[in-house]
């Protein structure tokens, strides 16, 4: 006697989920979670491969500024390739944001951002030491399931899409 074959299970396409979000509903979902998260992972490269580590942040309204210690891998990468890329959120939430970064005295700064730096565990006034990541986003992508994947690139070239 042969073996019966499994019945074919037929494909239906991608999962189901809510539909996607208009563009102006995504951007406002990323300004809160800029202001609202307090911590990202940072990726940058440098001659021994990629290196992430986790940061608090804070968003002044154009740069996610960071504060790490000076002889760090992360500033060393950096002073060899500007870019790097941060992550927040969930693996079901996600918004990646790539950009240049500079690496600025915390004194140089703007009064509005180094008011910023109380939500900051790397406070310069509280911690010697320490310089300032300013990562300006260039390109965001951000996407909360499988529906929202095609459309995913929501800044390009510094400018919101849509």
């Amino acid at each position: 006697m042969s073996p019966v074959p499994a019945p074919a299970v037929p494909r239906t396409g991608p999962p189901a989920g809510p539909p996607p979000r208009p563009a102006a509903r995504r951007r406002a979902d990323i300004e809160e979670m800029f202001t609202g998260e307090r911590h990202l992972w940072l990726a940058t490269a440098g001659p021994d491969g990629p290196h992430m580590i986790p940061l608090a942040f804070a968003w002044d309204g154009t740069d996610l500024v960071m504060m790490t210690r000076r002889g760090s891998r992360t500033v060393a990468n950096l002073r060899r390739t500007v870019r790097a890329r941060a992550a927040l959120g969930t693996a079901r939430d996600v918004v990646l944001v790539d950009g240049p970064v500079s690496l600025r005295e915390p004194a140089e700064l703007p009064g509005r951002v180094r008011a910023l730096f109380d939500r900051l565990p790397l406070n310069p006034d509280r911690v010697p030491g320490v310089i300032a990541l300013c990562l300006r986003p260039e390109r965001i992508s951000a996407w909360r399931g499988l529906p929202e994947i095609p459309g995913r690139t929501v800044m390009s070239g510094g400018d919101w899409l849509g």
